[in-house]
């Protein structure tokens, strides 16, 4: 089929902060110019650059209660961070429910998240999305082949949830280093943990039983924060405006360098190491984001050790 456009990305240094000890990060933004429309321009068109998120874990998320989320919510937190629950359209139950999965929280539920991959990334339909990933003025699209109606069985979906459910979380490394425990100790103290919550439990209604009841330490609430203006996209996303972003979970961090090809963090990429992703929180994370600034490098550094070691 004929491609809808090239997208060309650059990449532009906004600002240098400079750390405690005169160390200085620069922090990037990327850029996308579209060219060679296919289909007409796309003035108006809400654009946002994505990196691929890690998949450990997803099961025990995914059994995390709605009540749970909607108490973290109501909590009250320090440093006026407060935290929302995204609600969103549940295509399987057709009925709006807690987001959990995604940058922005826009789906419930492992399967939905899943379905929605399928069909928007790589055109394939399902029960859940049963129509064919083509707009209106895309002919060549709606009268290309298809493997069938859906292209991916009740079945499939299963296999696929059970598998991505079940993806068990690393193990940590370095845990009982001096070093790692001061770190961690500093996480909590600069007020990092008021989001990036350290342990959470699963509910005893989880749609895979061996995932109920269980203590979970995946670093995140789950809710969406406004993290400022400076990580704004501007694009809006169910309940959550541009600034607002779902907690990442930690978990599994210290090992993004070996699996990704890029090593890079936050939604689209920007960050090129974990210094540049803590100096980019603003918003409701401006009071942690600024301890972190003050901290001497000694005590950076053994912060550091710690998010590696998850």
């Amino acid at each position: 089929m004929p491609g809808e456009g090239r997208a060309t990305l650059r990449w532009h240094e906004v600002v240098t902060v400079r750390l405690a000890g005169g160390e200085k990060v620069s922090l990037r933004k990327p850029q996308i110019k579209f060219a060679e429309l296919a289909y007409g321009p796309i003035d108006g068109v809400l654009t946002s650059p994505r990196v691929g998120e890690q998949m450990v874990g997803m099961g025990y998320l995914d059994a995390v209660s709605e009540a749970t989320l909607e108490g973290m919510a109501k909590e009250t937190k320090p440093d006026g961070v407060k935290g929302r629950v995204n609600r969103v359209w549940n295509p399987e139950t057709k009925r709006m429910e807690a987001g959990r999965f995604g940058y922005k929280c826009n789906m419930p539920t492992l399967r939905a998240q899943s379905a929605g991959a399928f069909n928007g990334d790589i055109g394939i339909t399902s029960p859940l999305f049963p129509d064919e990933n083509c707009t209106s003025v895309q002919k060549a699209c709606q009268k290309a082949p298809n493997g069938g109606s859906p292209e991916l069985s009740a079945a499939q979906l299963d296999e696929v949830e059970f598998y991505l459910a079940h993806l068990d979380v690393p193990p940590r490394r370095n845990a009982a280093d001096p070093v790692v425990k001061r770190g961690e100790v500093r996480f909590a103290e600069i007020g990092c943990a008021a989001c990036h919550r350290q342990e959470l439990k699963t509910g005893d209604g989880a749609h895979f039983p061996r995932l109920a009841g269980q203590t979970i330490r995946p670093y995140t609430d789950l809710l969406v924060h406004d993290m400022g203006k400076g990580l704004s996209d501007r694009r809006p996303d169910g309940l959550a405006s541009g600034s607002e972003w779902r907690t990442s979970p930690l978990w599994g961090l210290g090992l993004t360098a070996a699996v990704s090809e890029s090593g890079f963090y936050l939604h689209d990429g920007r960050a090129r190491s974990l210094v540049e992703a803590i100096v980019w929180h603003g918003g409701e994370a401006t009071k942690a984001r600024d301890r972190f600034v003050r901290l001497g490098k000694d005590e950076r550094e053994a912060l550091l050790a710690f998010l590696n070691s998850l």
